[in-house]
């Protein structure tokens, strides 16, 4: 099971954005995934469209690599659910937290197989 706990705002990160992008919110998002706490952070934006988008960034160390795993041991179209709550966040809309999502179940292979 994955619980998204929160989703703290962070003082504003323009740093990790191009001049072309609109900053809107920089966050925390707080998890529980298999009654494990975890937290991965990062920025939303419009892009040069006005198209809202969502960027990691690496901080703490090896956070990028925390959205990988993360994106593969979540059920299909649930992180693209967890943006939609940041992108609503980031433009002043409530969301109620926690929430509860699905988690793939791996199959583990057998030794030698």
């Amino acid at each position: 099971m994955f619980v998204l706990d929160e989703i703290q705002i962070l003082p504003d990160d323009l740093q990790s954005l191009a001049a072309d992008q609109q900053h809107l919110m920089t966050f925390k998002a707080m998890f529980t995934i298999k009654e494990v706490p975890d937290s991965f952070t990062g920025v939303v934006f419009r892009d040069a469209q006005g198209a809202l988008a969502l960027a990691h960034f690496n901080n703490p160390r090896g956070n990028r690599r925390k959205i990988i795993t993360l994106k593969n041991k979540l059920a299909a179209g649930v992180f693209d659910d967890i943006k939609q709550l940041l992108f609503a966040r980031a433009q002043g809309a409530s969301v109620e937290l926690p929430r509860s999502y699905a988690i793939v179940q791996s199959v583990r292979r057998k030794p030698g197989t």
